[in-house]
């Protein structure tokens, strides 16, 4: 169901545009990420935000930062440009 409906979503999107897959935390059950990653990718998505998904199928990583991070800094004279 997964690889399917990963599939449907390239075919709408078409070959132009990225589609990653961001799922693991609301993944269902001790493997449930790891399978949503695996089949996302199988039906088309170009990446993962799961490491371990990345590593063992050798799936490319996109990443994002936590929100706990971003909420930690009060204003952006806080922020340090690198």
């Amino acid at each position: 169901l997964v690889a399917t409906n990963a599939a449907r979503f390239r075919l709408a999107a078409g070959p132009g545009k990225r589609l990653l897959e961001f799922g693991l935390r609301r993944a269902q059950g001790p493997d449930g990420g790891l399978s949503a990653s695996r089949y996302s990718y199988i039906g088309g998505f170009d990446g993962t935000s799961n490491v371990i998904a990345g590593k063992l199928y050798g799936i490319p990583l996109f990443g994002s930062m936590a929100h706990s991070y971003i909420a930690s800094f009060t204003s952006m004279s806080e922020v340090k440009v690198q």
